[in-house]
């Protein structure tokens, strides 16, 4: 008889203990078993991982879509979607993810390269928008002398762009055009929409001139006049020097 009442009690113990839990696991189990015969579920890779989601039209901008784990599982702000033949970036994350997690996801356009300290290629994927509205408040006469396209880019925080600061140049432009623009950092934003230290950074760059140094084949500013940090190279520290 024991054993038949210990069995009883897990039984109604299984969705929780109180009336708040039974709601939510049964919410989520309810979401589990539906979400895979949904027509907006879909198997993705994240950063690399492959992974169940629903994906949702939820704006009308079509470049900009809903995304929901399954129950239990996470989304990475700032992760890089693999959906529909196109890289898409998560840029926001609902913070209430009590049920199940869910964000917003955009379209990549644009594949980003530059050296690093250590002389190598990055690339990264990000989305390229029109920069003009952030020329308010601005005087005219710290406009650039040719012109004032700006754009804004929204890339991922990670090791690689940290490392990204005012100053910094790059050759963007569609792929096919023969002579591309160089655009340089004017306007970091490390804090556009960082939370518990992962999210997504705002760049604000505008046009500068072309040099000899950029790289056109490759589309990597400075290419050729990349020198190696000092931080990085010991070999210039003092031969006679010595450990105590």
């Amino acid at each position: 008889v024991l054993n038949m009442w210990d069995t009883y009690q897990a039984r109604l113990e299984a969705f929780g203990t109180t009336r708040r839990e039974h709601a939510l696991n049964h919410m989520q189990a309810y979401i589990s078993n539906k979400i895979v015969d949904s027509l907006s579920c879909h198997t993705v890779l994240i950063n690399g991982i492959r992974q169940t989601v629903s994906i949702l039209n939820k704006r009308e901008d079509m470049s900009i879509k809903k995304i929901c784990a399954l129950p239990g599982e996470h989304l990475k702000h700032g992760g890089l979607v693999d959906f529909a033949n196109s890289k898409w970036l998560i840029t926001e994350i609902d913070a209430n993810d009590e049920v199940y997690s869910s964000g917003v996801m955009q379209r990549c356009n644009y594949l980003l390269k530059w050296l690093n300290k250590k002389g190598e290629i990055i690339e990264k994927w990000c989305i390229v928008e029109d920069g003009t509205k952030y020329l308010i408040g601005e005087k005219a006469e710290d406009m650039m002398s040719i012109g004032d396209a700006r754009i804004a880019i929204t890339i991922c925080k990670d090791q690689d762009t940290i490392e990204l600061g005012r100053g910094k140049r790059f050759l963007i432009d569609d792929i096919n055009t023969e002579a591309p623009l160089a655009y340089q950092i004017t306007k970091p934003n490390k804090l556009f929409n960082i939370y518990n230290n992962v999210g997504v950074f705002r760049f604000i760059l505008n046009e500068v001139n072309m040099t000899d140094d950029d790289n056109v084949e490759l589309r990597i500013a400075d290419y050729f006049n990349w020198k190696p940090d000092k931080s990085l190279d010991n070999s210039h520290k003092d031969k006679n020097s010595t450990l105590n």
